[in-house]
């Protein structure tokens, strides 16, 4: 299944604001095609069952074909920056800088599918769980899990020494002494 080429015409304002009847001006909608993220990043995504390998391959085999400039530039400034090479053909045309082997044969590529795949069917990038998960990371750095870490450490290892006091059976040199 190959991507196809965009045939939309979007206009400056369409991207950024709408203007209503009465004159005020709204910002734009969170996208809501086939290919927004509130439908290919959530647990019940078709992505999850579709061969991922095989959409990428028909992406890059139809680079030239298939994509505006604006379209190719747009996906080269998605890419890691070790990949992001903005090379042009003897045409003035963006060359893409994957090849159909390395989306294919590359050991990274060959990881991270699967885990993105079941990152998709555990709802990961759901907005939803993305808030809930930022809130935990900051309630985290600000200490509210420290007693109840402690508590974890103390059920699972015993009490915590104090720090300078040797239990009864330790020498000083980390030997064990009966």
């Amino acid at each position: 299944m190959a991507p196809k080429k965009s045939t939309r015409k979007a206009s400056k304002s369409s991207k950024t604001s709408k203007t209503s009847s009465a004159g005020t001006t709204k910002p734009a909608s969170t996208p809501s095609g086939p290919w927004s993220a509130a439908r290919v990043l959530n647990g019940s995504s078709l992505v999850v069952a579709k061969n991922i390998h095989a959409f990428l391959v028909a992406a890059i085999s139809g680079w030239s074909t298939d994509y505006t400039e604006a379209e190719k530039r747009a996906i080269i400034d998605s890419l890691p920056p070790r990949l992001r090479q903005y090379n042009e053909d003897i045409y003035g045309a963006l060359v893409c800088p994957l090849t159909a082997d390395m989306v294919q044969n590359d050991a990274n590529i060959k990881a991270a599918v699967p885990k993105f795949k079941q990152n998709v069917a555990e709802g990961f990038y759901e907005q939803g769980w993305q808030n809930r998960a930022r809130r935990a990371m900051e309630e985290r750095q600000d200490g509210r899990f420290e007693e109840y870490l402690e508590e974890l450490v103390e059920a699972a290892f015993g009490e915590a020494e104090v720090a300078g006091e040797a239990e009864e059976g330790d020498s000083e040199d980390g030997e064990w002494e009966a």
